[in-house]
């Protein structure tokens, strides 16, 4: 692992942790077997989300953005299309026998892969399941597409990154020009590894700069001071849930990242990262409400999945 950027995955509180994890997988084992044998009481339906924005609209904006769930954001910048942290496929875990596990979607998927615009640049912030989602990449695999990606990663995209036009592996402060705006790795609290025991993978949050704005899209990360240096920050796009406890040692709660954006001087905040799949510990729309509790009044934009905010 590269010396500046130390794994933060979770090294206390094991017990406690397992605790987490049995209250939130029963719940999930349980619904698994009522979808393949029938039985039992129907899964809540899924709540419908909104739709993409017009084409025509998306790609004349000199700003835009559009949230899918999760880390997954299309964002509009120096006039191309970015794609973070792809995930589209109703469940969210490991696959056994080529049949997901882990959790359902409580909002349904406002599009699939095929109704994407082109995806100039894919940013993927480390390899966890919710995040790296190998189904969706090889789905967007094209020679016309860049993929940035945290050190010792590339291996885990799609025949080694092979089919898109390129792979850039960056270490937090390095950036790259990308015709258009540049994006630097920027350090967070989070950890990498896919596996468990490869915890040597790197993981970034990112800053995103054009001539007329900056951005930071944070990926997942606990609370911390690594962004309280940045300046102009436009929009702030952070994590505001995913099972507070035990997880607040990787995760940033809603009251956090709104310090967090606070500290930056953010203009606005863009929150994700809940609300999207089932969570024994976190109702839908909890962390949303919390955030409001202490942002407002300031501006926050695509809260909700399936709404485009263009400019």
């Amino acid at each position: 692992m590269d010396a500046d950027q130390p794994n933060a995955g979770p090294k206390r509180g094991v017990l406690r942790a397992a605790r987490a994890l049995a209250r939130q997988w029963r719940p999930i084992v349980a619904e698994r077997v009522r979808e393949r044998t029938g039985l039992g009481t129907p899964d809540e339906p899924m709540a419908p989300a909104g739709s993409l924005p017009d084409r025509d609209a998306w790609d004349s904006a000199s700003f835009g953005a559009f949230w899918f769930g999760q880390a997954t954001s299309m964002l509009r910048v120096g006039k191309q299309t970015i794609l973070t942290d792809p995930h589209f496929a109703e469940h969210a875990g490991v696959g056994l026998r080529g049949k997901p596990t882990g959790r359902r979607r409580s909002i349904a998927l406002p599009a699939t892969v095929d109704d994407l615009p082109p995806i100039d640049v894919l940013v993927l912030t480390h390899a966890h399941m919710d995040h790296w989602h190998k189904p969706t990449l090889e789905k967007l695999v094209r020679p016309t597409t860049t993929v940035v990606v945290p050190k010792h990663t590339r291996k885990l995209l799609p025949d080694r990154g092979r089919g898109f036009k390129n792979v850039i592996e960056l270490r937090w402060q390095e950036s790259e020009d990308l015709n258009g705006f540049a994006v630097t790795a920027w350090p967070c609290k989070h950890w990498g590894a896919r596996y468990l025991i490869d915890r040597f993978r790197g993981y970034n949050a990112y800053v995103i700069k054009d001539d007329q704005r900056k951005l930071l899209f944070a990926g997942d990360t606990a609370d911390t001071d690594a962004f309280d240096s940045l300046e102009d920050i436009d929009t702030a796009i952070l994590g505001i849930g995913n099972s507070y406890e035990p997880w607040d040692a990787v995760h940033a709660t809603p009251e956090q990242a709104a310090a967090m954006a606070e500290r930056m001087g953010a203009a606005r905040l863009m929150p994700i990262h809940h609300s999207t799949f089932h969570d024994a510990v976190e109702p839908v729309g909890q962390p949303l409400e919390r955030l409001r509790a202490v942002w407002a009044p300031r501006a926050m934009i695509c809260e909700d999945v399936g709404v485009a905010h263009l400019e």
